[in-house]
């Protein structure tokens, strides 16, 4: 299986090409898995950055032998286009993926946009407190580290739910810990947030993490 079922009092050691699967995103997965039953054979994948789509996509591409674009909203109109109806005359499926909505892609081709308007959107929620708990504990198992329950609680209850801020905060802790030389606690996730919600600053290593945004569910 390529995807990890995560109750929220489970720690788990995901490979790199694993996803996690909660509330927030088992809607796109179930959906991504019955790609017999779209529309056309086609549809739209919405999340945000570093939401799983792209290993989610890569899932897909691999079940299903059709077509993937990881980020339809720079392809050019014609382009796309043309392999819409490709993928139509080979009767595989394609899959869009953007973090923009379908709006903000700028298609100026009547065809194309009638196209995209009759395609199954799925779209993956903010992550709900499973699957932050299961984004640390995956962060920190891929670099030999822990994170405490008592710490996992802790945030849950009291950080943004975005992609980006569990990002930041795994980073954060994570230095935190190898400066204080000391296992990653409820003390240690809690000065990590109050930094983060009083500065606002990033890591250095984010605008590193951005080139390459799908890494955390992924």
């Amino acid at each position: 299986m390529s995807q990890i079922a995560l109750p929220l009092d489970t720690a788990i050691t995901a490979q790199d090409d694993h996803y996690i699967v909660t509330l927030s995103n088992a809607g796109a997965h179930d959906q991504l898995q019955n790609w017999q039953d779209w529309p056309n054979l086609t549809a739209i994948l919405i999340g945000d950055h570093a939401a799983g789509k792209s290993v989610m996509a890569q899932q897909f591409e691999r079940d299903s032998g059709g077509y993937v674009v990881d980020d339809a909203a720079v392809m050019q109109d014609d382009d796309l286009f043309h392999l819409w109806n490709r993928a139509r005359q080979e009767q595989k499926p394609l899959l869009l993926v953007s973090s923009k909505p379908v709006p903000a892609w700028g298609v100026d081709l009547p065809d194309l946009k009638s196209r995209l308007a009759a395609s199954l959107l799925i779209e993956i929620g903010p992550p709900d407190e499973a699957m932050i708990a299961g984004l640390f504990q995956k962060y920190f198992g891929s670099r030999g580290l822990s994170i405490s329950e008592d710490a996992l609680s802790y945030l849950g209850k009291r950080m943004e739910r975005s992609y980006r801020d569990v990002q930041l905060l795994s980073q954060s802790m994570d230095k935190l810990a190898i400066e204080r030389k000391r296992p990653i606690t409820r003390a240690i996730a809690k000065e990590a947030l109050e930094r983060h919600q009083m500065s606002g600053d990033e890591p250095e290593t984010v605008s590193q993490a951005a080139q390459n945004d799908e890494k955390l569910n992924g």
